[in-house]
């Protein structure tokens, strides 16, 4: 059955279908991870997006080994050049994912021409249809529908048997991040838009994780001014969007980059020291825009210099573009995690991560 990929630019690509019948419209990305195939697909930052897999084969292994990040699919739509050969039941797995959860796929198509596309001209808009004339538009992103969607609406605790409990703001976080923090302390995990007014203290830190959309949006207000009111008094740290909003709530900017980070291969740099870290975010800190904040550039990406620590230690605020968890990619810098851990033991040591 064929099926068409459109483009907002007008370029037209015909490919074989998978998944759901269904005609879907989002903004189109492409990850450079050649595995942790499940893990992208249900990781809420992909909320609203269609995903192509830059690797040209892909599903070399059975999706039951991976470990889902959220409860669903999360993305809008999936591009592949090719699919494993030597691994059927791998394709049967995710076709029938896809169909459970009313998501399109689409394969056979010229990847890497489309990366080319996106890489000249930016991220623009697509549509996967089963015909070449659909009857929906490219549409616009929405964060605050996408913010519902994928974080939890509901506040609940985990791990209440610790000393220490973090205020973990839930914008669409990752199940491996939630776990990891899990570990350090137990969690009082509220949704973007809790009441914060309505808290009454008894936290050790807040914790702000990672979700789609713009940082900049007015549904993170409230999330932007409880950093503010508990700057300076509780610890405060952030990974992905929860980088870029405590960014913004001490005075940062931030912008849209041409065609994002996304995938498990991109060095990040800190003096002499390289790690290889996990990404997905089309937004960034601006670096100029730190200048007269309290923040300072700990790590930057090698490739493009883009922002990728944050950390203010007089006051231990502390926060990263990209993912500490990785799932999927590398856990170079899980001394994030440790970092966590000394700041919830008391120790507030002077430019630690430095060390």
């Amino acid at each position: 059955m064929k099926r068409y990929l459109l483009l907002e630019d007008g370029n037209v690509f015909e490919g074989e279908a998978f998944g759901a019948s269904i005609d879907v419209s989002g903004e189109l990305i492409f990850t450079t991870s050649p595995t942790g195939y499940l893990e992208v697909l249900t990781d809420p930052s992909y909320g609203g997006q269609i995903v192509l897999f830059a690797f040209p084969s892909v599903l070399t292994y059975n999706l039951r080994r991976s470990i889902p990040q959220s409860r669903d699919i999360s993305t809008s739509g999936v591009i592949v050049r090719e699919t494993s050969g030597l691994n059927t039941e791998a394709f049967r797995e995710l076709d029938m994912l896809l169909n459970n959860s009313g998501v399109p796929g689409i394969k056979g198509v010229d990847t890497r021409k489309i990366i080319e596309l996106i890489r000249k001209k930016g991220n623009m808009r697509g549509i996967i249809s089963c015909t070449r004339n659909p009857e929906i538009d490219f549409g616009t992103m929405n964060t605050r529908d996408l913010l519902r969607r994928f974080a939890t609406t509901f506040d609940y605790h985990l791990n209440n048997d610790r000393n220490d409990e973090i205020l973990f703001v839930d914008m669409g976080t990752k199940k491996s991040l939630l776990d990891q923090v899990s570990r350090i302390c137990s969690l009082h995990v509220v949704p973007f838009d809790f009441p914060f007014s309505t808290i009454n203290g008894g936290y050790s830190g807040i914790f702000l994780s990672n979700g789609p959309g713009d940082p900049s949006d007015e549904s993170l207000d409230g999330v932007r001014e409880l950093i503010r009111k508990n700057y300076g008094k509780l610890p405060i740290f952030g990974v992905c969007l929860g980088h870029q909003v405590l960014s913004m709530a001490l005075g940062a900017s931030t912008g849209k980059m041409l065609y994002g980070h996304h995938g498990t291969n991109h060095s990040v740099i800190q003096g002499e020291k390289c790690f290889i870290t996990s990404h997905n975010h089309n937004f960034h800190v601006l670096e100029e825009s730190l200048f007269g904040t309290p923040l300072e550039v700990i790590q930057r990406d090698a490739n493009d210099g883009a922002v990728e620590m944050v950390a203010d230690s007089e006051k231990f605020a502390m926060s990263v573009q990209y993912h500490p968890e990785g799932s999927p990619g590398p856990v170079d810098p899980c001394n994030f995690f440790g970092e966590m851990k000394k700041a919830f033991g008391g120790v507030y040591a002077k430019n630690a991560w430095n060390k």
